[in-house]
């Protein structure tokens, strides 16, 4: 298996875990990576996990050091609470991502946020959170 599927593995198990943690969910949380098919109410509050590119320094001999660019899109839908829940579960994003139990990778930054509402017969609610993820891989190796 390579490095980069290893760190994906991670991040998503701890998206995964999510639901546990917040008082808000009370259905496990929907995770799933590089989602294609349209979500519908039921399948909310959900995360949607894409690694999205790299940049490589292979300037070190026999190993070469990974940017990994990761974005997650949180998309909730409530009505009288969803930017409380959004900003409820981007934390949330925050703390699993940023968990610091073992050594799978270097260290990663939060690159920021953007968020969307929506009011159609419902309100809708959305962020995509970017971060990247730093780790070594060896030479020619991802």
């Amino acid at each position: 298996m390579s490095r980069r599927q290893e760190i994906v593995d991670i991040i998503k198990t701890r998206l995964q875990g999510i639901s546990i943690a917040n008082s808000y969910m009370n259905d496990i949380v929907k995770v799933d990576e590089w989602a294609m098919s349209k979500l519908q109410d039921k399948d909310m509050p959900a995360l949607i996990f894409r690694d999205t590119g790299s940049s490589v320094d292979n300037s070190v001999s026999g190993s070469s050091t990974h940017r990994l660019q990761i974005e997650i899109d949180v998309l909730v839908s409530d009505k009288d609470t969803t930017m409380e829940k959004l900003r409820s579960v981007m934390s949330d994003v925050l703390r699993a991502v940023g968990y610091e139990s073992d050594d799978f990778y270097e260290y990663r930054t939060y690159d920021g946020d953007e968020v969307l509402v929506e009011h159609q017969d419902r309100l809708y609610g959305g962020t995509r959170m970017k971060f990247t993820v730093v780790y070594d891989a060896p030479e020619w190796e991802i």
